[in-house]
């Protein structure tokens, strides 16, 4: 599976993580294809699709999804299931980031695929999509994406309280008290959790639980055995570590790491990746 990351232009860059191409046109491949499951994640992502439909893998019912999309922050395991040719272009934003292109609350998203011509202008959706059919590059794509998310860019005064609260739990990785943040910030916990539901889509608690998950992941994978991860990441103990773990991928540690089905997008996404870069762990 072809799977390309671009760094979104300038004026995107403080709103936009990255924009990635998924493509993949071999016919030998679809007989094959596994279900792709999507950690929780402190993102909040928009998937286009030029290629076949994806379908949503959910309580042992498939679901047909719409060809553009919505995924907001999600707490729990996410299944989907390719139909055929894949073609995708994934914008993965910052947090706070979708605030700057729409008037809707962020926290209606969270847990939730919404079609994207829910959002947006359907006609300006058609458009994009039919453009996105006609391309004959990933890279032209791409610009007809970051043109689309151009022309919806509006006019936003920035919550810098809230994106240094945000970056501040990133920074440390998840293991920062919430009291102790809002406090340093001269706010209430209360406000601070109001205006972070408001602009992040969820609680600075739950937030910060992510955070702290996907940091898990990334000391694993750089060899740290289990207590040298409970330390590094504030658990009490590794029981703590492992219903942290079950909460969020549905597993304990030892069985997520005994069962990734589909370790070639792992590869591609988070090859040469730093320990303390931002990117997310995602697919397993």
């Amino acid at each position: 599976m072809f799977i390309q990351r671009y760094s979104p232009s300038l004026i995107l860059r403080p709103y936009i993580e990255a924009i990635m191409v998924q493509d993949d046109f071999n016919a030998v491949n679809f007989s094959n294809r596994n279900s792709v499951k999507v950690l929780p994640s402190t993102m909040t992502v928009i998937g286009i699709q030029y290629g076949q439909p994806m379908k949503l893998l959910e309580n042992h019912k498939s679901i047909p999804m719409s060809s553009s999309g919505i995924t907001g922050m999600h707490a729990t395991v996410k299944e989907y299931l390719g139909t055929g040719a894949i073609g995708t272009v994934i914008i993965s934003f910052k947090p706070g980031g979708l605030s700057h292109f729409t008037r809707y609350p962020i926290h209606e998203f969270q847990n939730a695929d919404v079609s994207l011509d829910l959002v947006f202008p359907p006609k300006d959706v058609r458009e994009m999509e039919e453009k996105l059919a006609e391309a004959s590059s990933a890279t032209e794509r791409v610009d007809i994406v970051q043109q689309f998310l151009l022309s919806a860019l509006r006019d936003n005064v920035d919550e810098l309280l809230i994106q240094t609260a945000a970056q501040a739990i990133i920074r440390h990785q998840g293991s920062l008290s919430i009291e102790r943040l809002a406090a340093q910030l001269y706010v209430s916990k209360r406000t601070l959790e109001r205006r972070f539901n408001t602009l992040i889509g969820t609680s600075p608690k739950q937030f910060a639980g992510i955070v702290r998950f996907q940091q898990t992941i990334r000391l694993h994978y750089a060899g740290y055995d289990y207590l040298d991860i409970v330390q590094a990441c504030g658990y009490t103990d590794h029981a703590h570590l492992s219903k942290d773990f079950k909460s969020f991928a549905g597993t304990s540690p030892e069985q997520f790491f005994r069962s990734e089905v589909q370790p070639e997008l792992k590869r591609s996404l988070h090859d040469n990746e730093p320990l303390s870069g931002p990117s997310e762990h995602l697919y397993y």
